[in-house]
């Protein structure tokens, strides 16, 4: 059975509508969760500045016996490539499942209690959102940022970090996956003698 979703007047399986039903089903393992696709890069530039890079994305679907579609989502900043973030997507609803931040920075607002440059997780849930913040203490890499890394010196840390978010997101990874390396971007170039204005 499908239904009309109200916001974007397109059809829309029931399974669109995240619950924590469907979320203990999907991180249950009783999906059959599985990467089985390379990561796509792209780049994401500051608005308004094409010439300036912020951070690097790519996106792998998550194949499952659920109708509904699930991604894997990969965000590394490109001034700091050694805080970046994993996130499983439901993008029928919108909810982010779960998401890992390596060496990242956040503030508990509930409690208070600061992760600065501190790895960390959200877990999601009908009740509280993606507000229940934890350590892990499944994820191989070295704690601390790492001050001249580079897309390619963090590339082996970054193969590693996926596939310990897949297995505590109760996932496997298909023979069809391979992991890509993050792609460089590409900086437009600006023009001599013009002033930007914003």
């Amino acid at each position: 059975m499908f239904v009309i979703s109200t916001l974007r007047g397109e059809w829309m399986d029931p399974d669109d509508v995240m619950i924590d039903a469907l979320a203990d089903k999907i991180l249950g393992g009783k999906v059959g969760g599985a990467l089985h696709l390379p990561f796509r890069w792209k780049q994401k530039n500051a608005p308004r500045r094409l010439y300036a890079p912020i951070h690097i994305e790519a996106s792998t679907p998550v194949r499952t016996h659920l109708s509904c579609r699930l991604d894997l989502r990969f965000r590394i900043g490109l001034d700091k490539p050694w805080d970046y973030s994993l996130m499983l997507l439901h993008p029928g609803s919108g909810t982010i499942l779960r998401r890992l931040d390596v060496r990242g920075t956040h503030l508990d607002r509930e409690t208070g209690e600061q992760f600065i440059n501190r790895t960390h997780k959200h877990k999601w849930s009908e009740q509280r959102g993606n507000k229940d913040v934890y350590a892990p203490n499944d994820i191989r890499h070295s704690p601390d940022p790492i001050a001249d890394a580079t897309l390619t010196s963090m590339d082996e840390e970054y193969d590693r970090v996926v596939r310990d978010f897949v297995q505590e997101c109760r996932m496997d990874i298909a023979t069809g996956y391979v992991w890509v390396p993050p792609t460089p971007p590409v900086v437009a170039p600006t023009l001599e003698g013009f002033e930007e204005y914003p």
